[in-house]
């Protein structure tokens, strides 16, 4: 792996852990599934994962290991995976990129409550259903922000990696 890979990957990680960070004081604001979204659109899909992985275990470290920390681990280098590989088909098709995007920030919600089975199946079901209001909303601005950041930001960080790719920075 060169050094520009690794720089990409760093710097993935420590945006999405600004961005993680930053908007959950925010009630209902979840950017960091756009920001993966954004991320595995821009870069190559094995520097989106890695990125989503080293993101992931740094979130960890500094929320502790929860249930809801722990599911991040497997959510978003997933999420980076799958828009890596679904890259032509959404470049082509921007309204499903957006649609994708809020579905995927309203499945983070129900999928971190999955743990909570090795408690109680019961449990389970209540925490799903009283996260649904809060995940749909989730969802929808999700898809709300991607719609209107994702054009622009990705345009800017295209020409980011044009620029580095020819060694200058702009």
């Amino acid at each position: 792996m060169k050094a520009k890979e690794l720089c990409y990957i760093a710097v993935m990680a420590a945006i999405e852990s600004v961005v993680f960070t930053s908007f959950s004081f925010v009630l209902y604001l979840e950017c960091i599934t756009f920001t993966i979204v954004l991320f595995a659109m821009c870069f190559e899909t094995k520097q989106a994962v890695l990125g989503a992985i080293v993101f992931s275990i740094v979130n960890l470290s500094m929320q502790g290991v929860t249930p809801w920390s722990m599911m991040y681990c497997l959510i978003y280098p997933l999420y980076s995976l799958f828009i890596g590989i679904s890259k032509p088909f959404l470049q082509k098709h921007y309204w499903l990129l957006c649609f994708l995007c809020g579905c995927l920030s309203f499945l983070t919600g129900q999928l971190v409550q999955i743990p909570f089975l090795l408690i109680s199946k019961k449990i389970t079901i209540l925490y799903i259903l009283a996260g649904l209001k809060i995940s749909c909303i989730q969802g929808c601005l999700s898809a709300f922000c991607c719609m209107i950041c994702y054009q622009p930001i990705h345009t800017i960080l295209k020409k980011i990696t044009r620029s580095t790719s020819y060694g200058k920075i702009m």
